[in-house]
């Protein structure tokens, strides 16, 4: 044992140094598995307590690599000078200083790549390749790999050092072929046959991109971002050719990113083919002069309605909602208190699952609240509350007809016990609950009922209890556990 040694903690907080020519000269070429077997080993390298206890299966475990990609990546890094391979039993990694290697080139057949060198160099017509960048070229070919031991070959890299040039001219950045070719790779696109397909798939996106570059009268150059919208136009929102086409026409200013704004507009608003398009279009003004109105009926106001044409309007026209109707559930949800355009949808969207749609179904739905407005209007009147019926109050009369089935002269009745009270609609429905719950269901019953209770409050010796069984209680416990609270 050492006599003095850094404890786990002080190792922990200490750090690993590595050289910038790392990061400038290997990793941007560097398959990431093979940066991850350099940077591990470096810092074990580093961390001596570490080393000395660990081995090449360890190794692998950490990284949840084999032992034989472990030492690929380590002879690949040996080829490049990075390391030397000391030892194969047991496995002795050492590694070298990288400013010795930076300037190196690896040595690599003339016969393998010489042919490749030319070509590359015809590719690359506008500027002078380095040993560098060569070598760089020759590092993906040999270096970088698919899990299904696929490789770049040279006719491969070459197809794609003539797209990038042909797309960024001959003097095109080498770092650019080398991040295109890896997009790929990571694609699967890694194969001369691969490629030949996206290659052509680019071929019919540029002669669609070519006639919108037309309609939007423009002549420069399509980019890469402009690919992938169209991409997204296509795949994603499921457009076609002819709507793309005939949507750049009515572009003024702006260009791709304009079209694009417009065509997520429409993609929203579910208008996918020309025809839908060009009926929002053509009633636009119609539509924006009616959002402006069912604003004005509901009380608000807004500048730019567009939004709104988009979120409701047309959402509600889809459903089938003539204008005119909108306009009228527009003033009843003014006169129900429903004065903003997100409880105009919620009001809509349940009288359209009950099934009103047509303005003639409207008014009958209308017709038939002014009836139970008129009924607890009396109600109210009965029970001494002088105001108009809200909401509530329509709630509290649905649930005493229709959940409790009460007649309504049994609620009137009710009403006038009930005038002299503090709060007269919650005695009114706590004594209507208790009728309900007692099974009455004429005036006369409920009369003799209100007797009945008159007198026991003045003599509590009248009050009549029921006596229950053992055997009741247990069935009553029963019932109540099965009661959805």
């Amino acid at each position: 044992m050492a006599f003095c040694k850094f404890s786990s903690e002080y190792v922990a907080k200490t750090y690993t140094i590595i050289d910038n020519i790392f990061f400038t000269r290997f990793l941007p070429s560097t398959p990431p598995k093979l940066c991850s077997v350099y940077l591990y080993g470096l810092y074990l390298c580093s961390n001596n307590e570490l080393n000395n206890q660990n081995s090449i299966e360890n190794f692998a475990n950490s990284l949840g690599f084999t032992v034989d990609e472990v030492l690929e990546a380590f002879r690949y890094w040996e080829e490049h000078g990075l390391i030397r391979i000391v030892s194969t039993e047991p496995v002795q990694i050492q590694y070298m200083p990288l400013r010795d290697v930076s300037s190196a080139t690896r040595k690599y057949s003339k016969d393998k790549y010489g042919q490749f060198n030319i070509n590359a160099q015809n590719i690359i017509a506008e500027r002078q390749i380095t040993p560098n960048e060569y070598e760089e070229y020759y590092c993906l070919m040999e270096g970088f790999t698919l899990p299904d031991g696929r490789r770049f070959s040279p006719e491969a890299l070459l197809m794609i050092m003539k797209y990038c040039a042909d797309y960024k001219g001959k003097n095109v950045n080498y770092r650019y072929i080398l991040t295109v070719a890896r997009n790929w790779a990571n694609e699967g696109v890694i194969s001369v046959e691969n490629i030949e397909e996206k290659l052509e798939s680019f071929s019919t996106i540029n002669s669609a991109l070519a006639l919108i570059n037309k309609a939007l009268k423009t002549s420069k150059k399509t980019s890469l971002d402009e690919h992938q919208m169209y991409s997204k136009w296509i795949q994603e929102f499921g457009f076609n050719d002819e709507v793309i086409l005939e949507v750049a026409k009515t572009i003024k200013v702006g260009g791709y990113e304009h079209l694009d704004k417009v065509l997520q507009k429409y993609f929203e608003m579910r208008l996918l083919s020309t025809k839908e398009i060009q009926n929002y279009e053509n009633n636009k003004i119609a539509l924006f002069n009616l959002a402006k109105k069912i604003n004005k009926f509901i009380g608000v106001y807004y500048e730019d309605v567009e939004n709104e044409v988009q979120t409701y309007i047309t959402p509600w026209l889809n459903k089938g909602y003539s204008p005119e109707c909108l306009l009228e559930i527009s003033k009843f949800c003014y006169l129900k208190d429903r004065r903003t355009l997100s409880n105009l949808n919620d009001f809509i969207d349940k009288i359209y699952n009950i099934g009103i749609v047509s303005i003639d179904a409207f008014y009958q739905y209308i017709e038939r609240n002014n009836i139970l407005d008129k009924q607890m209007a009396e109600i109210l009147s009965q029970c001494g509350l002088k105001r108009n019926v809200n909401n509530q109050d329509i709630d509290l009369f649905k649930r005493w007809t229709v959940a409790w089935d009460m007649p309504l002269d049994i609620i009137n009745y009710g009403a006038t016990l009930s005038q002299d009270k503090s709060a007269p609609l919650a005695y009114l429905s706590k004594i209507l609950a208790n009728w309900h719950s007692l099974g009455i269901k004429t005036v006369e019953e409920a009369k003799k009922t209100a007797e009945t209770n008159t007198k026991t409050k003045n003599d509590p010796s009248l009050l009549k209890t029921k006596e229950y069984t053992n055997e009741d209680l247990d069935a009553l416990l029963d019932a109540f556990k099965e009661i959805e609270i």
